[in-house]
């Protein structure tokens, strides 16, 4: 960006032009992420609606940093986006916990040899992310940063 194409700033006026430059980028996380939510919930199954009602975003500024982040809550989320027992094992997934309730790990691969077959994953968080690229791109662009 050049700053000095920046109207009403004068030489020196660095703080002014970082929180000018914070709210155009706070502007554009705000665009993308509504962007990737409405894609998640296109994409996400639906079978009772709990899973897609519960998909929602946040808006954070720590310091001169601004994450946006988009989640689902509903307690069955990530069984649905990484699959479960055997099927889900063949899907990319997070690390597992190495200690805990015994639960936290079966949900990926066959705990204790039970034979789990599970479910297959259906992504939709994901999927809703790179679907959105190029549009998170031009939500930058659009506040004027060269990305």
């Amino acid at each position: 960006m050049n700053i000095r194409a920046i109207s009403g700033f004068k030489p020196g006026n660095l703080s002014a032009i970082e929180e000018m430059i914070t709210a155009r980028v706070a502007d554009a996380v705000q665009e993308s992420s509504v962007a990737v939510m409405d894609a998640a919930k296109i994409l996400v199954p639906v079978d009772t609606g709990e899973l897609r009602s519960s998909i929602a975003m946040q808006l954070e500024l720590k310091g001169k940093i601004v994450v946006g982040t988009i989640y689902a809550g509903a307690n069955h989320a990530a069984f649905v986006e990484y699959g479960t027992g055997l099927i889900g094992a063949a899907a990319p997934h997070p690390p597992l916990p190495t200690e805990g309730v015994p639960i936290t790990g079966s949900w990926i691969y066959d705990y204790k040899g039970q034979g789990w077959i599970g479910m297959a994953a259906r992504p939709f968080l994901r999927p809703a992310y790179d679907a959105s690229k190029n549009f998170i791109l031009a939500a930058f662009r659009r506040q004027g940063f060269k990305v």
